[in-house]
């Protein structure tokens, strides 16, 4: 009955926390000095998709853990402990692949910077594109965190 209980309530929360309004995004217009560049429209156009993915996760994954932000780990069964520290490993691991891919995208962005034959609208417009995303990312690390802190004995990483 337990587990009926908390399946029911954690469904209810992941279905009102999906409306788009609770969702943070993402949505930069493109310069016409950008869209005219297929490989850079594309290049912005994937760095924010994975941006907006990021923010979906974090707010799903915040409203699963949020009944257990103020328990007792302690007083829970060894199921239940468990299945936070999975949830708490699975939400860094988001973060630490997405810190992976975002790191290969800016020495991408650098790359595309060092290019001189790139003309300086196009470099001026995607430095501040990524002004604008990295403010979004910092956002999303200030506000949920990289770490959903349900395991209250962490094993540290040697």
């Amino acid at each position: 009955m337990k587990k009926i209980v908390l399946l029911v309530m954690m469904t209810a929360g992941l279905v009102s926390c999906n409306t788009p309004s609770d969702v943070p995004q993402l949505d930069l217009p493109l310069s016409k000095a950008l869209k005219d560049n297929k490989e850079l429209k594309e290049f912005v156009s994937e760095t924010i998709e994975s941006v907006n993915t990021l923010a979906r996760e974090c707010v799903k994954m915040h409203a699963q853990a949020e009944e257990f932000i103020n328990v007792d780990f302690d007083s829970l069964t060894s199921a239940q402990q468990q299945e936070l520290v999975r949830k708490d490993y699975e939400y860094v691991e988001l973060w630490y692949n997405f810190n992976v891919l975002y790191t290969a995208r800016t020495i991408k962005l650098l790359e595309y910077l060092k290019d001189s034959s790139m003309p300086k609208e196009q470099i001026a417009d995607l430095g501040k594109i990524f002004v604008e995303i990295n403010k979004f990312v910092q956002n999303l690390k200030e506000t949920y965190g990289e770490d959903l802190k349900l395991d209250p004995y962490p094993t540290p990483v040697e």
